[in-house]
């Protein structure tokens, strides 16, 4: 990829991705080219992403989807996709999915921990998808088992070993167990 000259807009980068393969973020304006998942990654995105649907099915509450593309902030832009993201009902009822990059943050943005992110990258992101307004940041550890949850209020929790993940307050009835996430 070439060195870009100047700060795109997040409508300026939709059409950079609509004309272009591959999978990117925009960060401050500037194009980041992000290096495809390997197979565990993928693997825990979809367990994650998969007990979202489940949830949203059973209970009526809630859309979720993988990599979907949310413009967290404006001038310069930031727009994110996290591996796994949901919204509860009182956000989306009504509303058809979008065919360009979602305004605003996901109530809830799950990131895999990848070997090429560092830990200053993904506490980059916690603290931009909640600026943006998310209610959690799921950080998925594939190395340690773990996932550590960012609340909006600031507390975090890192669920390990046969933990089950819960979250009353915004999904009422939701559990996963870590067993399910890696299998």
């Amino acid at each position: 990829m070439t060195q870009q000259k100047t700060l795109l807009t997040a409508d300026e980068f939709y059409e950079f991705c609509c004309h272009n393969d591959g999978r990117y973020e925009l960060v401050d304006g500037k194009v980041v080219e992000l290096a495809p998942a390997n197979e565990e990654h993928g693997e825990v995105a979809l367990n994650i992403g998969g007990s979202f649907l489940n949830y949203s099915k059973q209970h009526g509450i809630g859309r979720g989807g993988v990599e979907i593309g949310y413009r967290l902030r404006q001038n310069p832009d930031v727009v994110r996709g996290p591996d796994v993201s949901f919204n509860v009902r009182s956000r989306v009822e009504g509303e058809r999915p979008l065919r360009t990059f979602v305004p605003g943050s996901p109530d809830i943005a799950v990131e895999v921990f990848s070997p090429s992110n560092t830990e200053a990258e993904m506490a980059r992101k916690v603290a931009e998808y909640l600026a943006a307004g998310s209610r959690r940041v799921w950080v998925t550890y594939t190395s340690s088992r773990s996932v550590t949850v960012h609340r909006d209020d600031g507390a975090t929790i890192t669920y390990t070993g046969d933990e089950v993940i819960t979250d009353e307050e915004l999904l009422p009835g939701f559990s996963l167990p870590l067993s399910e996430i890696f299998r």
